[in-house]
């Protein structure tokens, strides 16, 4: 079992390096790889059975650009190869169309044809509550962008309460077979234990086992009474 973390010295924002502190719990047999951005990434000659991505800041994300762009065809094959991707945070929009930060645009991988929209002046902070494949998902978003492009049939989760790529929507992030790109921070991965399982099992675990299932398990039931609470804010800015 191969876990290709790209980028880490940069990608690394919001605690959410803790969703690779997590699996190491879940699987301590398994290989971790911390690809640095002067580095080859090694999904662009070996096998790995996932490729996670965090969030970093605006000017990392076009080091970023720049680093995976001579890998775009690569990538693009191995999602239709169905590899396993988790990109938290805005690392997903690396592989977007384009980002449009004031006057300027920045062409991303064009992988997915979306359009992410910066602005300084307002950070959205808030939390989200949803579904995926049929069970509750719960995260925590701060962002200076909004996204843009038609997702309604490529979503990761269906929120019911919170924001999805922007206010207008409820759904949220991207999904292509096994490519998960998402907003949500929290981590994730610690916040979601039932995603976490169905992550493993799509990376090769038969019976993936959760670290730390009792209090993880505990955690999410609450998080999930507090959003399920009409009074619980949802969004601060």
């Amino acid at each position: 079992m191969r876990i290709e973390i790209l980028f880490p010295e940069y990608c690394n924002l919001f605690g959410d390096l803790g969703n690779i502190m997590y699996l190491k719990a879940c699987m301590p047999d398994a290989e971790f790889i911390e690809t640095s951005i002067n580095s080859e990434p090694v999904f662009a000659t070996e096998e790995v059975n996932l490729i996670y991505m965090g969030p970093m800041s605006e000017r990392a994300q076009e080091k970023v650009i720049a680093k995976l762009m001579p890998y775009k065809e690569r990538i693009e094959e191995l999602i239709q190869a169905k590899q396993v991707f988790l990109f938290t945070g805005n690392a997903m929009e690396v592989l977007f169309r384009e980002i449009i930060d004031g006057e300027r645009t920045i062409p991303g991988l064009n992988i997915f044809d979306f359009s992410a929209v910066r602005d300084y002046a307002h950070r959205y902070n808030g939390n989200f509550y949803g579904e995926f494949n049929e069970r509750k998902l719960v995260g925590c978003k701060t962002q200076f962008t909004m996204a843009y492009g038609a997702n309604e049939h490529s979503f990761f989760a269906k929120g019911i309460r919170g924001i999805g790529i922007n206010k207008n929507t409820f759904y949220e992030g991207v999904r292509r077979k096994n490519f998960y790109g998402t907003y949500l921070v929290g981590p994730l991965l610690v916040m979601n234990p039932y995603f976490t399982q169905y992550l493993m099992y799509h990376m090769g675990i038969e019976e993936p086992k959760l670290a730390y299932a009792e209090a993880i398990k505990t955690a999410y039931r609450q998080r999930l009474t507090e959003l399920e609470n009409k009074k619980t804010a949802m969004e601060k800015e």
